[in-house]
């Protein structure tokens, strides 16, 4: 995607978050966990960890702990096609544009716990999930 003349650049990302209105079964999420392991590594990252915890309303949020960190547009891109939800992908792309570094925002409970589902180890696919 070109940049816009006025565009002003954010830091890189190091964390992927998706916002998925629904909630599923394990092994639908195992399932999910793998797509997204080779979506990122099709993209050049490795995905290190992966965490949950339910959002404020419906649904889940899910952390994607990356390396290495890519640009912004390359991490709203991959989020968008990881499922995050389509609203949110436009509003972070605006936030982007706009030179805001803030612009990748899920909003959590005080004190919600984020539970690790995925943990890298190595090269394969070795996770809880494997």
């Amino acid at each position: 995607m070109q940049r816009g003349v006025g565009d002003v650049d954010v830091d890189k990302v190091g964390v992927l978050k998706i916002d998925k209105d629904c909630f599923v079964d394990g092994d639908w999420l195992e399932d999910y966990i793998r797509l997204m392991v080779h979506a990122c590594r099709f993209h050049g990252v490795t995905v290190l960890s992966v965490k949950v915890c339910r959002s404020r309303v419906k649904g889940f949020h899910l952390y994607i702990e990356i390396s290495p960190a890519i640009d912004s547009e390359l991490a709203n891109r991959l989020q968008w096609l990881l499922g995050d939800d389509s609203a949110r992908v436009d509003f972070n792309r605006a936030r982007i544009r706009s030179g805001l570094n803030e612009w990748n925002k899920l909003f959590e409970e005080p004190r919600k716990r984020l539970r690790t589902i995925y943990k890298h180890t190595d090269n394969s696919f070795r996770g809880r999930y494997a």
